[in-house]
């Protein structure tokens, strides 16, 4: 059985690589990222960090479209609610390179405790004779807030310190982050909110509820007191197996 374990970046999915460090290397499994090319500058400082820490290599899986060419060639959507970006530019490369290994193959993803109903859902829809998917930290019965514990303990300072600043670590312009976490990119990377605005006036939308530079302006409280979205990187309502295919042109 070839083993594949999918980091985030996060800080869950970061967990369950320092608790499972040991199966890890004696199975000799293959601990995998699916880059977007849209991560905060540190993410990949942590990368490093945890490859060196934990003796491991994470393999950055093959793109075979850019995220310029995503939004802006192959019809892609950035809205509040949606996880089209989500399915093409990390699922949908995820599964075309786990298909380059021979079956069966086993998944291990990072949801916690507090999401074994959606660890079963998903389940449901997604398992095969062929294709076994595991939840490590559900498991060992490991809550969110204990991640953060297991990360300090296993000296992952960069994922630790961007929670705490930004209350998150994935795509700067992820269109399901609260409008409080979209002003911190503009309070701590201005640069990249410069981005973030010129992208949603090429695009002719805005990516979140309103565009960023009137929620940077105005900040009213309707705005800020959104409630969160759940990111769709692993939804637990629909089939993950078949995201290889990318929408015709």
């Amino acid at each position: 059985m070839n083993i594949f374990y999918d980091w985030s970046g996060g800080m869950e999915s970061t967990a369950m690589l320092a608790l499972e460090r040991e199966r890890i290397h004696a199975m000799n499994a293959i601990v995998r990222w699916a880059d977007t090319g849209k991560q905060f500058p540190e993410q990949y400082e942590s990368k490093r960090q945890i490859e060196t820490i934990l003796g491991i290599t994470i393999v950055t899986v093959p793109q075979r479209i850019t995220f310029e060419q995503y939004l802006f060639e192959r019809g892609g959507m950035l809205r509040k609610g949606m996880n089209d970006c989500s399915r093409r530019m990390k699922r949908g490369n995820l599964s075309r390179h786990m298909k380059t290994f021979e079956k069966p193959y086993e998944i291990n993803l990072g949801f916690n405790v507090g999401e074994t109903k959606r660890a079963d859902e998903f389940t449901d829809r997604n398992e095969r004779p062929w294709c076994h998917w595991r939840f490590p930290l559900i498991e060992a019965n490991v809550t969110r807030e204990q991640t953060k514990q297991i990360c300090i303990e296993a000296g992952f300072t960069v994922v630790v310190e961007m929670y705490e600043k930004m209350g998150r670590f994935d795509c700067y312009f992820c269109p399901n982050q609260r409008p409080t976490q979209a002003l911190k990119v503009a309070e701590h990377y201005p640069e990249l909110a410069q981005e973030w605005s010129e992208w949603e006036t090429r695009k002719g939308h805005s990516f979140l509820t309103v565009p960023l530079k009137i929620l940077v302006e105005q900040q009213r409280p309707n705005m800020l007191n959104e409630p969160p979205t759940k990111c769709g990187c692993f939804g637990g309502n629909e089939c993950v197996l078949d995201d290889d295919e990318d929408t015709p042109e």
